[in-house]
């Protein structure tokens, strides 16, 4: 027989659970009256579940608040549990959808919560993941017989979310970058591009991970987890021009791991290497440009570089006496760098695509940024760079010359600067070599290219 007692300002229901034992739950009543007839619910669905029943919606207790703090209680993993506490407690604990009780909850509810926070200015992206919580949330709670019928955020719509620009580093400009770097990051700003690492798993390394006379790096945690973001450990091999540094932070490096912070310690998850980067690529050079500011006043201007410029509303100067002088170009203005908006792993995204450009096959690129999907790397992780566009427009544009015009085709290229593409070939020279190729690609039975995968032998004859 169910009964109820006092627990701090609410009520409490002692009831039969589902496995024979004497439970206590706390319950959303404001009443002794409310708090019997919950706890005469669950008594009733901790029979039904011993029995293998079926839980009729009727029989549901509690609000969705209720639902989400059990979910972070007892079914969520421990490394989402900062992300997804804040965001449940945030929209929906403290919000009014939070209050409706599970028997009354439907999917009308999530839809006009996501609404309502996409009229608040909230983000396509943070609309997904509150949508992909809750449908974690009532799974988990299916499972654990604490909801019944269908999911209710499955029918929610999911946002568009607009895809970003991702900014690629050269070669020639990680090297720069890292000549700017702090000397405490610069092994991490080393070893991450080479070897395409997360901020995670490179804070976790340690110096057993390393094997120098194998050549070889074990990569099995990240942060405080002993498991990767994939969940699964992998054997990368090191690259040539990495093995002085990891030698390097062998011998001098402070404790077990490979790269600590001074006090030997493991980095925590608040330490920042992004401010690291936009710092050391404005010190380099890499940068949207420039805003010129007048200390004085308010005035400021952009542009593409750092040379000296001069406000044109301060003219009026005081000299040593006191006495206001009138000067011919006013205060010299401060330049501020506009720092690309690159995250630290952007340089992921930069290893995936040196290696894709350089030719090497989309399955081994895969395999070293360990992707369990291969869909996942020349999607997300693959990035055409504005020349490689342009050297196809170039080669496979024919368009008639405008009246009285030259070709200028030189002179394009000149102004776009040294290295850019090769001069394409004129109309008249393009129709033979693509008539050469057809005839050549039949000759030697090749299926067309799909993707990044090779050409193949024709099976079809």
């Amino acid at each position: 027989m169910a009964t109820v007692e006092r627990h701090g300002k609410g009520w409490r229901a002692i009831y039969t659970g589902a496995e024979g034992e004497r439970t206590r739950e706390a319950v959303p009543a404001r009443t002794k009256a409310e708090a019997k007839e919950l706890a005469t619910k669950l008594e009733r669905r901790a029979w039904l579940q011993r029995r293998g029943l079926e839980v009729t919606a009727d029989e549901l207790t509690g609000t969705l608040a209720d639902l989400c703090r059990w979910w972070l209680k007892e079914r969520c993993p421990a490394a989402s549990l900062g992300g997804a506490t804040s965001g449940l407690q945030k929209h929906v604990v403290r919000g009014d959808v939070g209050k409706v009780p599970l028997a009354r909850l439907r999917t009308s509810h999530m839809d006009d919560l996501l609404h309502q926070l996409e009229r608040d200015g909230a983000a396509p992206a943070t609309l997904n993941n509150l949508r992909a919580l809750l449908h974690v949330v009532f799974a988990k709670a299916k499972k654990a017989g604490r909801w019944v019928g269908d999911n209710p955020a499955a029918a929610v719509e999911r946002r568009k979310v607009p895809k970003r620009v991702y900014m690629t580093l050269s070669p020639e400009q990680l090297a720069k970058m890292l000549e700017e770097v702090p000397a405490d990051w610069r092994p991490i700003f080393a070893c991450g591009p080479a070897l395409g690492l997360r901020k995670g798993e490179l804070f976790a390394l340690r110096k057993t991970d390393v094997d120098m006379p194998r050549g070889t790096l074990t990569i099995a945690r990240s942060h405080d987890r002993d498991v990767t973001k994939g969940g699964d450990a992998a054997l990368l091999p090191i690259p040539a021009p990495l093995r002085p540094w990891l030698e390097h932070q062998l011998r001098h490096a402070p404790g077990p791991l490979l790269f600590p912070a001074a006090d030997g310690s493991q980095r925590t998850k608040e330490a920042d290497p992004q401010k690291v980067l936009r710092h050391a690529l404005a010190r380099a050079g890499i940068v949207r440009g420039y805003e010129h500011r007048c200390r004085w006043c308010e005035h400021k201007e952009a542009a593409h570089d750092a040379e000296p410029r001069f406000c044109p509303t301060c003219l009026k100067l005081t000299d040593g006496r006191g006495n206001q002088v009138e000067h011919p170009r006013g205060r010299r203005l401060w330049p501020v760098a506009l720092h690309v908006p690159m995250r630290f792993h952007d340089l992921r995204h930069t290893f995936a695509t040196a290696l894709l450009r350089a030719g090497v096959d989309v399955h081994r690129v895969q395999r070293l940024m360990r992707h369990g999907d291969v869909r996942m790397t020349t999607g997300t992780y693959a990035h055409l760079l504005v020349e490689d566009l342009r050297a196809v427009l170039d080669a496979h544009t024919h368009l008639a010359l405008p009246p009285g015009a030259e070709p200028a085709a030189a002179t394009a290229r000149a102004a776009v600067g040294e290295g850019s593409a090769p001069t394409a070939p004129q109309p008249a020279e393009i129709l033979p070599m693509v008539a050469r190729r057809e005839a050549e690609s039949q000759r030697g039975k090749l299926e067309r290219e799909t993707g990044f995968e090779p050409a193949t032998l024709s099976l079809g004859s």
